[in-house]
């Protein structure tokens, strides 16, 4: 056999290759579904631990938060600021931007419509409120 001949007969595809190839191409295939599960299991894995980071840090926080609600000075504090209220003997400011009409001036006693009358607390005058309804046909 001359050397030419030999050399062009194995510039083609032989079998062996094409076995080769056909045994990569099914391992890629067979392959490919277990990889994808494991990726996926993965990827929750890690969206598991940075959620459990995020309730765990919300717990403390929450903790924090129950461990300051047993405390008076913490309740009075968020009451003047979130409900505004105000302990007798302090005095009360309202800050108003030139030319808005404040709003504690439509509900003050110079409008007529409410009186308060000395020697009664907060809770009389509502259930006079209430029995005053009550008179009216």
């Amino acid at each position: 056999m001359p050397l030419d001949s030999v050399s062009e007969r194995r510039t083609g595809l032989t079998g062996r290759a094409v076995a080769v190839g056909c045994l990569v191409v099914f391992l890629a295939v067979i392959l490919a579904g277990p990889a994808h599960r494991y990726l996926a299991a993965r990827t929750a894995l890690n969206e598991a631990s940075v959620e459990q980071s995020n309730n765990a840090r919300k717990l403390t926080q929450l903790q924090q938060q129950a461990k300051d609600l047993q405390d008076p000075a913490y309740i009075e504090r968020l009451a003047r600021q979130r409900l505004q209220y105000a302990m007798p003997g302090d005095t009360v400011y309202v800050v108003t931007h030139e030319g808005d009409k404040p709003d504690l001036a439509t509900s003050n006693s110079q409008s007529g419509d409410a009186v308060k009358e000395p020697g009664q607390t907060w809770n009389q005058r509502l259930w006079g409120t209430v029995r005053t309804a009550d008179a009216t046909p």
